[in-house]
Formats: C-alpha cells, sequence, structure tokens
C-alpha cells in the first residue's frame, strides 16, 4: 500500500546538517510516510550518513550518484520518478522541520481537494541552527487568518509575480499527481527552478497558505542561491519565469510596466551581467513590456508609484 507522503531529500555535501534533516523526518508526528534519500557524488561524508539510515523502515529508497549532476533539479526528477505518495515532500538537506510540519500541512491538503500545494512560514536560522535576528522572510498582517486558500491566480499574483514568496523548497507540500514535469531548462538553472515550479504548480489549482513556522531555512557559506543571487543570475534565469506569470495572469501594460521598471532599475547594481548577458536580459525586458528599453525613464517612473507591486486586486 502506498504512503501518504513521500519525502524526498536530495543532498550534497551537507554533512554537517544531513542528520539532523533525516532525524527530523523521521520524527514527525504524522508516520504515514516513505523517504527517499538522494546524494549527488558528495565529497565529504554524506555518504556514510545516508548508509548508516540503510535499514530504517521509513527509508524506500536510496540512490547514490557516481558522477556529480551538477543540479539539484536532476535530483528532484529522479526523487519524484520513485515516489508513491499521495503528496509529496521535497525536504532540503540542510534544512530541518518542526515535528507538526507534516501533520499540520496534509490536514489542510486534506481539507482542500481544489489545493495542488501547502506551505508554512521558516524560522530564518544560521549554520547551527540559531535563530538569525531580524531575518524574516515571512511578510503575514497583523490579524491574518491562521490558513487561507489561494486560488491558482491568487497564488502567483501574491507570492510569485516579482520572485518566489514561497521560497524554500522544504516549506512545501505538494501533490505527486499534480506535480509538474521538471524541464530541461530547470536543470541548467541554479536560483530560479523552484520558482519555476511553484509557478507551473500554479497554473495546476491554488494553494494553502499555513501562516505559522514550521520550517527551518538554514543559511550557510556553502549555500548556492546567496552567491547566485549576487552574480545576477535572478535576471539571467528568473525574468522568463517572471514573463510566465504576467502572461498566466494576463497583466495589462500598466502592470507588466511596473514590472519592467523594477526589474530595470534593479539591475543597475548589476553592471556586470549587463556587460557579459546584455542583450539576453533586454530582449527579455522587451518581451515582458514591448518597447520597455526604449522609455527606461518612464518605467522607473511607474515603479516609484508602486514599489510594492501589489496585485492583490486581481479577480481569480
Amino acid at each position: 500500500m502506498a504512503p501518504t507522503v513521500s519525502v524526498i531529500i536530495p543532498n550534497y555535501n551537507h554533512a554537517p546538517y544531513l542528520r539532523q534533516r533525516i532525524d527530523s523526518v523521521l520524527n514527525q508526528s504524522f508516520t504515514d510516510i516513505e523517504v527517499i534519500l538522494l546524494d549527488d557524488c558528495s565529497t565529504d561524508s554524506s555518504r556514510d550518513i545516508i548508509e548508516s539510515y540503510r535499514s530504517n523502515e521509513k527509508v524506500a529508497h536510496i540512490i547514490l550518484n557516481d558522477t556529480n549532476s551538477g543540479s539539484t533539479f536532476a535530483q528532484w526528477k529522479k526523487g519524484l520518478a520513485v515516489a508513491r505518495g499521495k503528496y509529496v515532500w521535497i525536504a532540503e538537506s540542510d534544512d530541518y522541520a518542526d515535528p507538526s510540519f507534516l501533520e499540520t500541512l496534509v490536514k489542510e491538503l486534506d481539507r482542500y481537494p481544489e489545493a495542488v500545494m501547502a506551505f508554512s512560514g521558516s524560522h530564518m536560522v544560521d549554520a547551527s541552527g540559531n535563530d538569525i535576528p531580524g531575518m524574516d522572510w515571512d511578510r503575514w498582517k497583523k490579524g491574518a487568518p491562521a490558513t487561507e486558500f489561494l486560488t491558482g491566480r491568487e497564488l502567483a499574483a501574491r507570492k510569485l509575480l516579482w520572485t518566489a514568496d514561497v521560497y524554500n523548497a522544504s516549506m512545501v507540500l505538494f501533490r505527486r499527481l499534480q506535480a509538474p514535469p521538471i524541464e530541461d531548462v530547470q536543470l541548467t538553472m541554479r536560483y530560479c527552478g523552484d520558482w519555476f515550479f511553484w509557478v507551473n504548480m500554479a497554473m495546476k489549482g491554488g494553494a494553502v497558505e499555513v501562516r505559522r513556522k514550521l520550517n527551518y531555512f538554514r543559511q550557510h557559506n556553502a549555500k548556492v542561491s546567496p552567491g547566485a543571487s549576487k552574480s545576477g543570475l535572478y535576471f539571467i534565469e528568473g525574468l522568463p519565469v517572471m514573463l510566465k506569470v504576467a502572461d498566466f495572469l494576463q497583466l495589462d501594460k500598466t502592470a507588466r510596466g511596473m514590472l519592467a521598471g523594477r526589474t530595470m532599475k534593479r539591475l543597475g547594481k548589476f553592471p556586470d551581467v549587463l556587460k557579459t548577458r546584455g542583450d539576453e536580459i533586454l530582449a527579455n525586458i522587451n518581451r515582458l513590456r514591448p518597447g520597455a528599453t526604449k522609455c527606461r525613464r518612464r518605467l522607473i517612473a511607474l515603479y516609484e508609484l508602486d514599489k510594492h507591486l501589489n496585485f492583490t486586486h486581481l479577480q481569480p
């Protein structure tokens, strides 16, 4: 009989955090799970740690690469190929979870059959698991309900338009049969592949936001995302994803202009990226808002009018 949840743990060189991650999965209050452990040819002691769980009854698969794939999403693809659960949790190997994470999110997906995914908030922690003061990526208004169902359009408009406010795979539980295939373009992405994945999910249905911090999102020097952000990959990888969302929402010229304006303003901080990939980036900005690069000053003015780009008025 298939388990309710398949937990995919893709790992590469996260030995210092791996045991805490795996134990936080095995110690969940919701126990109808299978665990799929993957290692992308780590050069640290990760494989020894993974092998120590081989006899655990919850561990359904251990997949060890002989060569490094270079892609987190290649690992997602392998894990999804063998997963049997109704729901899937991609539990990143350097994060960990509150014991009630699965119990809470499974309950919400059972409650809302029209939701293709559910997600919680996150504690931002350092390499040692200590809270990082002043670092809070969950933007919840005072008095907001503890949970909220969002249609696919609301999810895209409120959480996925300018960037991925569903910012960590470990905070999400999704329906396996609604999971979009990992596309070839994602295998080349270092920064925006999960954003791409959630956008494709939003096109299939809605989501439940659980306004509780049930995930621990670890920040440390070995993470891929911060370095990728500094090198400007947001513009190279992210602009096509933003375009995908804008087309899905059928944004009007003004809204698309605001997005283009904000992007062009931020581009000023990455002159080296413009030098090396400028033609590609500017072409995507012009796809977002035709003629954008010819009316830069007006677009920046549009951005200044609405720095928060709040599109919550969009109808589902």
